[in-house]
């Protein structure tokens, strides 16, 4: 007859292949793969000066466990420039490049000048958004 601790290590053992056997991850949610619906909330025209230099705008992703904030720059030609958090951390878009250089954590208009190269901080002038645009437009 087998020892006790030989039996609790075979029940051991069974109980680990089984555990090994099951997945640790659940059925995907149906709105996982879903688009969501990206809106404008804000725009602001980036001014150096009288120059403009660029656009501002925040946007929200509309996610089912709830909205997502964040700040798009954007170019005078309308190229992505970076982005910004809510809580102000300021990536810049490299080309040819899937991710984005990290630029830190900077208030509003110097993480914005530092996004599109300008020395110094720059001005933020609120604007309206063009009629032509789509309010909100599915996020791919």
């Amino acid at each position: 007859m087998p020892s006790s601790c030989a039996l609790g290590r075979a029940l051991l053992a069974t109980i680990a292949a089984l555990a090994a056997c099951t997945s640790t991850y659940g059925k995907p949610k149906a709105y996982d793969y879903v688009p969501r619906d990206v809106v404008e909330i804000a725009r602001f025209e980036v001014r150096s000066g009288a120059e403009v230099v660029g656009l501002l705008l925040q946007l929200e992703i509309r996610d089912p466990s709830g909205p997502l904030r964040y700040w798009r720059v954007e170019t005078t030609a309308g190229a992505w420039a970076g982005h910004a958090t809510e809580q102000g951390r300021f990536s810049r878009r490299v080309p040819f490049r899937e991710d984005e250089e990290d630029l830190g954590m900077w208030p509003m208009t110097h993480g914005v000048a530092r996004v599109l190269g300008i020395a110094g901080p720059v001005r933020l002038q609120a604007v309206e958004k063009p009629a032509s645009e789509p309010s909100a437009r599915p996020m791919r």
